[in-house]
């Protein structure tokens, strides 16, 4: 028998599903005034001065600096991917655990009350 909380809550799920508007739920709302609607347009459409990016050194690197970077790259890597694991089998112990004691204790299946 279905209780009187499941009704109520299904009721109240129902009428919440025709009540609200769901024909705006993926449109972004409109701005309340034209000021609020200046301000953003303003905002976003200013132009941006060109950055002066002079200050930045750059030439290509040679053939031993691109596989030193390289071997570094590499080196970080493996330890973030050593730590990973590490991480992850510490996480797995105690569920591992958990799993030995439930199939291989003495008294499981023994449920004699």
């Amino acid at each position: 028998m279905i209780s009187r909380t499941a009704v109520f809550y299904s009721v109240a799920s129902l009428l919440l599903m025709i009540l609200a508007d769901s024909s705006l739920a993926f449109t972004p709302p409109r701005p309340s005034s034209p000021v609020v609607s200046q301000f953003t347009q303003a905002t976003f459409s200013a132009k941006k001065g060109k950055e002066d990016l002079s200050y930045i050194e750059t030439r290509d690197m040679t053939r031993e600096e691109m596989q030193a970077l390289n071997k570094q790259n590499e080196d970080i890597m493996n330890a973030e991917l050593i730590g990973m694991t590490v991480f992850s089998l510490v996480l797995s112990v105690p569920m591992l655990y958990l799993v030995w004691v439930g199939f291989f204790s003495e008294t499981a299946g023994d449920f004699d009350l």
